[in-house]
């Protein structure tokens, strides 16, 4: 195969038949890089719960790039032109949206919102993609740099919505409530507008116990745990692997 990019959790490459190949890693980094390591287990992990969502996802008629899983740790999906914003879909206030909203530069409505507190409605937002710090990037940006049409920007948002439906009823059903994720879309040949990348993993999503949470308490089910030197991140991801897949993963 040939390698495309090595990334900082996932290497990809091109296979004979024009499919990208995702070989998802047991590294992990936060703070722009600055901080890394290993965990054994993770990028399995990952990739599977990835494959999981996929399918999921799909299954509830949301287009996606994903053929099919790999074991242990690759996803075969078809080759997209990755569009150049990444989307965030935050249901908690918490990261660099309280952050914000701490120094008053975002206004949620009337009323004083505390850390951690869910919204009123879900908080829809852009990043800016493959520059050399990611930035938050204004609808009229995207559509002035010509990244996405009128059409396309709001069937983007529309989709991220009902990934956010899907998946926060399912977690909720498994004692984990999703505070914020991201996304990645992309274009295939015929122009079509694809859910890409990974979606529903630790790495790209907040999860928090829901049991902690209805007693006044956060305790995190993904990179912050890393982030925050909270634990041992290899026992999280599996605990969330369990929890949303039903089984250990020395039993699949």
């Amino acid at each position: 195969m040939e390698l495309l990019r090595v990334g900082k959790a996932k290497d990809v490459y091109l296979d004979d038949a024009g499919d990208v190949v995702f070989v998802f890693t047991d590294r992990v980094t936060a703070f722009d890089g600055q901080k890394k390591a290993e965990f054994l287990k993770k990028g399995e992990v990952c990739c599977r719960l990835s494959c999981f969502w996929f399918k999921k996802l799909e299954a509830a008629g949301v287009k996606t790039h994903f053929k099919r899983f790999v074991p242990p740790n690759r996803l075969v999906a078809e080759r997209l032109e990755i569009i150049p914003v990444e989307v965030l879909c935050r249901n908690h206030l918490y990261g660099s949206l309280w952050r914000r909203y701490d120094r008053g530069e975002l206004n949620l409505g009337s009323s004083r919102l505390r850390k951690g507190e869910q919204l009123e409605k879900p908080f829809v937002e852009f990043t800016t993609k493959f520059e050399e710090v990611d930035r938050p990037i204004k609808e009229s940006e995207i559509l002035e740099r010509r990244w996405l049409t009128d059409d396309e920007l709001e069937l983007i948002k529309k989709t991220t919505l009902h990934v956010n439906n899907v998946m926060s009823g399912f977690l909720r059903e498994r004692g984990i409530i999703l505070a914020d994720f991201k996304l990645e879309f992309g274009r295939n040949n015929k122009r079509e507008i694809l859910l890409a990348d990974e979606v529903g993993t630790p790495d790209v999503c907040r999860f928090w116990d829901a049991t902690a949470y209805e007693r006044g308490e956060i305790v995190s089910l993904d990179k912050d745990v890393f982030r925050e030197d909270k634990g041992d991140l290899s026992e999280v991801y599996l605990e969330v692997y369990k929890r949303i897949c039903g089984s250990t993963l020395n039993s699949v």
